[in-house]
């Protein structure tokens, strides 16, 4: 049926590609799975293509499938699955039909070029899955545990299968578990083995945080210490420059911001982790089997204390930022009251030197005013000179002081005035 001539999303393909993305391996027994994932590689993503097509070549593997960050490949009796992850990538192998059991080497544990692949080994699992009328893994010494019974054993798939494993490195450096089942059902036993793959590879990832935490515990004792000293030196009043706590206190906030910044991605991502392995191990559905540890019962034993302890670093951190922020609020709330306080007084001091600059200006403009006046009468002295000296005989009675006297009022109301214009 031709589609719809609709305008599609450019990214619509990509959405159903990623939501049938990275399908477990239908596995019927008996087979083997090796599961290996490398960690911390940083390299570019085509670098880790090529390793992964060597590997596929070195074993005739024909790649049946290639995505962008994913190559399943496939020959005799055997596949090969490999993910790039976000932090890690994962390379996983599973054969059927193996003959030589007891001389088997696993594949990680060949010559395959395995030096070519970028970032360190961080979990490596080997699962065996057999059936209960056939049992080729249980007898072989690779699937033997140091007791009488492993470590931890549970019923999963209602009943229909047991999933044993003491959780521990052997010799060899692998993690073994052993499955035994009546199901004959490979996709079932895929989704089973795709869960403890998962289970055992984010409970790694999980507690690789682990150390980071006891590293970063001291350092955010020792930011607390430090800012409840610096909080209790901004109650104390004993004149210290609010400067110098401003500088401790802009210190310490670099201090906290690149211890957490040091350490919230990784904290957040083993939260991630502790969240995917607590669902993979509540879907395995488990049933006891006596004188067993379960699976989900051990693993969360230190998984679920480890999380706690991250939660409460995070807590920490934020908590320590806050206080950070609310003490230097304080201190610059205290920096602005100080800085108001000298700017009110230098508005004072500016509001008396006006004032006294203004009674000065009133006092040489009184100067002024006197001065200017006396050098008018002056020459309206010499005036009054020459005019009685012309009126002598017409009008006896005035002489020349008279003139300046009677001139004098009008002179100073004359200048009073003009000066008051100018200043205007």
């Amino acid at each position: 049926m031709a589609r719809a001539r609709f305008n599609y999303d450019p990214r619509r393909d990509l959405v159903q590609a990623e939501r049938h993305a990275r399908p477990p391996l239908a596995t019927p027994a008996p087979a083997l799975c090796q599961h290996i994932v490398f960690h911390g590689a940083q390299s570019d993503l085509a670098y880790e293509r090529r390793a992964c097509l060597n590997i596929c070549e070195q074993l005739e593997l024909l790649p049946s499938s290639e995505l962008n960050d994913q190559i399943k490949a496939e020959g005799a009796g055997l596949t090969l699955k490999w993910e790039r992850h976000t932090e890690f990538s994962s390379y996983t192998f599973i054969a059927h039909g193996i003959e030589d059991r007891e001389t088997f080497v696993p594949w990680g544990h060949r010559d395959l070029g395995w030096e070519g692949v970028p970032g360190k080994v961080l979990v490596e699992l080997l699962i065996g899955l057999e059936t209960y009328t056939d049992p080729v893994w249980s007898s072989l010494e690779r699937f033997s545990w140091s007791g009488e019974r492993p470590l931890c054993a549970s019923l999963v798939m209602s009943g229909t299968t047991e999933v044993e494993s003491d959780l521990l490195t052997n010799d060899e450096g692998i993690t073994r578990y052993l499955v035994k089942t009546s199901s004959t059902e490979p996709s079932r036993l895929g989704r089973l083995v795709q869960r403890l793959l998962e289970i055992e590879t984010y409970g790694a990832l999980c507690l690789y945080a682990w150390k980071d935490v006891k590293e970063i515990g001291p350092l955010m004792g020792e930011a607390e210490g430090k800012l409840s000293d610096i909080i209790a030196r901004l109650a104390r009043k004993s004149g210290e420059p609010d400067e110098m706590i401003l500088n401790d206190l802009t210190e310490l906030s670099s201090f906290h911001e690149a211890t957490t910044a040091r350490s919230h991605f990784r904290l957040n991502a083993s939260l991630a982790y502790h969240e995917i392995v607590v669902r993979r191990l509540s879907e395995l559905r488990e049933e006891r089997v006596e004188g067993c540890q379960r699976l989900a019962n051990f693993i969360q034993r230190r998984m679920n204390p480890a999380a706690r302890t991250y939660r409460a670093i995070l807590t920490r951190q934020e908590e320590t930022a806050l206080r950070i922020s609310r003490a230097t609020q304080l201190l610059r709330g205290r920096i602005e009251v100080a800085i108001g306080k000298q700017n009110q007084a230098l508005l004072a001091s500016m509001n008396e030197r006006a004032e006294a600059q203004y009674k000065l200006q009133k006092t040489v403009e009184g100067l002024s005013v006197v001065a200017i006046s006396y050098y008018a009468l002056g020459i309206i002295a010499y005036l009054a000179a020459a005019f009685v000296a012309q009126l002598s005989g017409v009008a006896p009675g005035i002489g020349v002081k008279e003139i300046v006297g009677f001139a004098v009022p009008l002179v100073l109301i004359a200048v009073w005035v003009s000066v008051r214009k100018l200043r205007d």
